[in-house]
């Protein structure tokens, strides 16, 4: 544990062995920790008065008779076997005391995504074990879950029939995206990216990332990463409702409240050195938008479309598919142009 800043060994030690029977309930900790360590009484108190202006604990009351409980600071590791586990099991027996305590709607956005990309795991990454960290401070949450598969873009890839593992990631950025459609809806990772302040898939050399400010980046890492590690970030002040993004991107009761509409970052399908000039790069742009009724076509860092790329994108598509709006989002004054003229 990160938390357990101490000189030496013994010393974090002694107060892993503190907090874990504090957590515990052990109301004898006091006197279990001077026996197991040969302390006296006074130096278990230098650990405790450590650790609660560490933040790790709480203190209550008087010298004499005062009480320790978790502070704000917590963290926990652990490392599992994949197969027979079950996500909300985990989340609520291993690592319930780092979430209790949070403010309700930060509470519902860890729990949502922790078990989404467990499940993920559990589900899809062919692997063995995963490992699950999840570190907490005054401001500031961390959950990371990573397995040891055969890595979520090369997956997806394999699947899917892409060309390229890289177009796997802007297949998850448009959402219900599933390789197993029988038991799975594929919104998980959708919502998740959205609900965190940032959101990172590591696999390959290949780097997934979403910020709050619905911003989309593909990143090239200098290093491999085996299997697939998830990273997800949220400020404990944040003011954000899962429930709310949940609303901005489903239907009417009409409609059964579906997942409808989804944001489609353009700049994704963009190689390096590429322009959008060409009706393959449209077509793969709009691949399983049909599943959605509403399309929002984010051009953000886009210079420049092709009259092919606009033409196949915003009038053979749209003739073909009338009952779905497509709706051209930061482009610049060139593809506005571009847009109007088909």
């Amino acid at each position: 544990m990160t938390i357990l800043l101490a000189k030496s060994n013994r010393a974090r030690l002694i107060r892993r062995y503190l907090l874990n029977a504090i957590k515990a309930g052990d109301n004898d900790y006091l006197t279990n920790t001077m026996e197991t360590f040969n302390l006296t009484r006074q130096a278990v108190h230098r650990h405790l008065s450590a650790l609660v202006d560490l933040g790790f604990l709480s203190a209550f009351g008087s010298t004499k008779g005062r009480v320790y409980s978790l502070g704000k600071v917590r963290s926990h590791s652990k490392t599992m076997q994949l197969n027979g586990l079950h996500e909300s099991d985990v989340y609520l027996r291993e690592f319930g005391f780092v979430f209790s305590d949070l403010p309700k709607e930060i509470e519902a956005i860890c729990n949502y995504g922790f078990t989404a990309i467990l499940n993920n795991a559990i589900d899809h990454s062919c692997g063995k074990d995963v490992s699950i960290d999840v570190d907490c401070n005054f401001e500031n949450l961390r959950i990371t879950i990573a397995d040891d598969g055969e890595g979520i873009f090369i997956h997806i890839a394999r699947i899917m029939e892409l060309n390229n593992p890289r177009e796997s990631i802007l297949e998850l950025s448009k959402g219900k995206l599933t390789t197993d459609p029988t038991n799975h809806t594929g919104q998980g990772i959708f919502f998740t990216s959205r609900a965190f302040d940032k959101f990172y898939i590591y696999s390959g050399n290949l780097v997934f990332t979403h910020d709050y400010n619905n911003s989309d980046f593909l990143l090239h890492s200098n290093s491999e990463h085996s299997g697939t590690t998830v990273l997800m970030d949220i400020n404990l002040n944040s003011n954000r409702v899962l429930k709310e993004l949940f609303d901005e991107f489903t239907g009417t009761p009409d409609e059964d409240y579906a997942f409808n509409k989804t944001i489609v970052p353009i700049k994704l399908a963009l190689y390096e050195g590429e322009q959008l000039v060409s009706r393959s790069q449209a077509k793969r742009i709009l691949n399983r938008v049909e599943k959605f009724k509403t399309v929002i076509l984010d051009f953000q860092d886009v210079e420049y479309i092709g009259q092919g790329f606009a033409d196949e994108m915003f009038r053979v598509f749209v003739n073909r598919n009338p009952q779905i709006e497509l709706i051209p989002v930061n482009h610049n004054e060139d593809i506005q142009k571009s847009i109007q003229a088909v």
